[in-house]
């Protein structure tokens, strides 16, 4: 028998107890972590790479949406959302035909939303979970800015958090996110990335390239109308869009 290997993501003890109890009674399915907060929860899920996901939906941020952003281009399990809230995204997993268990659930709803994760698992074993990333694509669902990104590193994984990034360049259908303790490549295009990030605080200071606001040193002409970003790290970055927007923002923080 293939066992269906499985993460308990909840920032509530006895919530994780329950779920740990109801799988026991499920000779197919092997816990091979449990995490209480968001940020556990991304290297867990990097690191094991579980087959099955029982994640809690409203966390301290990273809420359980957020993790699944930060690591949905490395590896998206099998996902049954656990929620005490039923207004809270329910139309979402609805519409992309996820399951998930409002709290407090039943022994069979319980049942029946593992029956049929095996089958989605049966189908996509070793691959993302398509309506997953259907549902993270979804506009219609809240985003907030991410705030942690997955990123593989030789065979580990490693988190790095959006406000270490001093700038990030495109490579192709790649980022390299610059940061005070390294390179690293994460598999994203530039213009998501810059989607995915806050705003108020990253800037697109060209076609391949954008910069962290708070990283900004000084900004020198180079002639011919053209600048160049200076960053805190010795770092030159060009600048050939929105130069007196880039200096509103840098003044204003906005």
């Amino acid at each position: 028998m293939t066992k269906i290997t499985t993460l308990i993501v909840d920032d509530e003890a006895p919530a994780r107890g329950r779920l740990r109890t109801l799988l026991a009674a499920m000779p197919d399915i092997e816990i091979v972590g449990e995490a209480a907060n968001g940020d556990d929860a991304i290297g867990a899920i990097g690191q094991l790479r579980p087959d099955l996901l029982f994640l809690d939906v409203q966390m301290p941020a990273p809420d359980g949406l957020a993790v699944l952003r930060a690591v949905r281009d490395e590896w998206l399990p099998c996902t049954i959302f656990t929620t005490a809230h039923a207004e809270h995204a329910v139309a979402a997993f609805e519409l992309h035909a996820i399951d998930y268990l409002l709290k407090p659930y039943t022994k069979q709803r319980f049942a029946d939303a593992v029956a049929r994760a095996r089958e989605t698992i049966e189908r996509r074993r070793g691959q993302n979970d398509a309506r997953v990333d259907s549902l993270l694509k979804d506009a219609t669902v809240p985003q907030a800015p991410v705030e942690r990104f997955l990123v593989k590193t030789g065979e580990r994984y490693i988190v790095v958090r959006a406000a270490d990034i001093a700038w990030a360049e495109s490579a192709d259908n790649y980022v390299i996110l610059h940061t005070p303790t390294g390179n690293h490549v994460l598999r994203r295009a530039l213009t998501a990335l810059e989607g995915e990030l806050d705003h108020k605080k990253f800037f697109r200071t060209s076609r391949s390239a954008l910069v962290n606001l708070d990283a900004v040193a000084e900004i020198q002409p180079m002639g011919a109308g053209e600048h160049v970003v200076i960053l805190k790290g010795g770092a030159r970055v060009p600048l050939t869009r929105g130069l007196r927007e880039f200096q509103e923002r840098i003044q204003t923080g906005r």
